[in-house]
């Protein structure tokens, strides 16, 4: 039923909480998986630009996202491989989170999206976060939201 799986992943707990959702019906439905995440057209906060600007960090604003990406997607990753699901495949894009995911889902012929109900900006706990109500209004592809 559920064969390609897509998680988008933002390093919030969340997202983790839709991770072990997605690891245990991976394992049920023999899935192969999808971590998304994506890097949004934003700067960078006020104290990391200082830094920057002081020379106390020499990395540009895209490596510091790509590189945390990066480790978002491999912490994620661990966690499939830990319950025995190899086909795990993880991507970075740029862009606008709600867009790039069900486009990212079209393009994959995803069964199923699993995200989280809210994100690593999100203020109120009890609401629905940006990119999973617009998840449910945009998508193509059926949405599992896990709380």
């Amino acid at each position: 039923m559920f064969k390609r799986l897509l998680v988008p992943v933002d390093g919030s707990v969340y997202s983790n909480q839709a991770v072990a959702a997605a690891v245990n019906l991976a394992r049920q439905y023999q899935s192969s998986v999808w971590l998304l995440h994506v890097i949004r057209h934003l700067s960078l906060p006020a104290e990391i630009l200082a830094m920057i600007a002081a020379g106390e960090v020499t990395e540009s604003r895209q490596e510091i996202l790509e590189n945390s990406a990066e480790i978002i997607l491999e912490n994620a990753k661990k966690q499939f491989e830990s319950a025995g699901v190899t086909s795990v495949h993880t991507e970075y894009v740029f862009g606008t989170p709600s867009k790039q995911i069900t486009d990212y889902a079209v393009s994959h012929n995803i069964d199923l999206i699993i995200i989280g109900q809210r994100g690593v900006s999100s203020e109120d706990e009890n609401m629905l976060g940006g990119v999973a109500r617009k998840l449910t209004n945009i998508a193509k592809t059926s949405c599992l939201i896990i709380k």
